[in-house]
């Protein structure tokens, strides 16, 4: 009974963290589809790019918000669960597959890199504070934001390896970094000719 419980609510994470809030907050104060914009992402930065903080730092946080509720929910639904943090685990993936996959824009979400932070921050509050930390400190010395991403990510899985965590948690922060590479891929070669554009 469990694992179908566990399974339902893997279905219900997909759900709820496909829902594109930048596309929704766009929409509702400015009347625009923000994929018709900038570089037609549904993320915090195209957001900001196209409609200013207030409502990049909104799309921010409903975006993590959406992982952490998940995660949090279903931490306190199977607290009796023999292999919790693998099922945590399994959840946070399933949230950010949601966003960059939504089925309700056809799978073509963002680049999954806030509900990544947020779902960090609730797995393991050390590593996601020093993976947002680092995004800050990248971010601030090179305004780009597709290297802060990058390096935050993975500074989760060095993080994660000093401070000792859990097989499943090296597997999840591994597997964060392989989505946020692959999505970050037109990004990075911009990089690389010299034309990815700063904030």
């Amino acid at each position: 009974m469990t694992l179908i419980s566990q399974a339902l609510f893997l279905v219900a994470t997909y759900f709820v963290c496909a829902i594109p809030f930048g596309l929704i907050v766009t929409q509702i104060f400015l009347k625009k589809d923000v994929r018709n914009s900038g570089s037609g992402n549904i993320g915090a930065t195209n957001v900001t790019r196209i409609a200013g903080k207030k409502l990049g730092a909104l799309t921010l946080i409903l975006d993590g918000a959406k992982g952490v509720l998940m995660v949090i929910i279903g931490r306190f639904i199977f607290e009796d669960s023999a292999h919790l943090h693998l099922f945590l685990v399994a959840v946070s993936i399933t949230a950010v597959l949601a966003h960059i996959y939504p089925i309700y824009l056809g799978f073509k979400g963002g680049k999954g890199v806030a509900t990544s932070l947020a779902i960090l921050l609730a797995i393991d509050p050390t590593i996601g504070f020093i993976s947002i930390l680092t995004w800050i400190i990248i971010f601030s010395i090179f305004r780009i934001s597709a290297i802060s991403s990058l390096v935050a990510i993975f500074s989760s899985i060095i993080s994660s390896i000093y401070y000792e965590a859990p097989p499943s948690q090296l597997f999840l922060c591994a597997a964060l970094f392989a989505l946020i590479l692959l999505r970050h891929k037109e990004n990075i070669k911009r990089l690389l000719d010299g034309k990815e554009n700063k904030m």
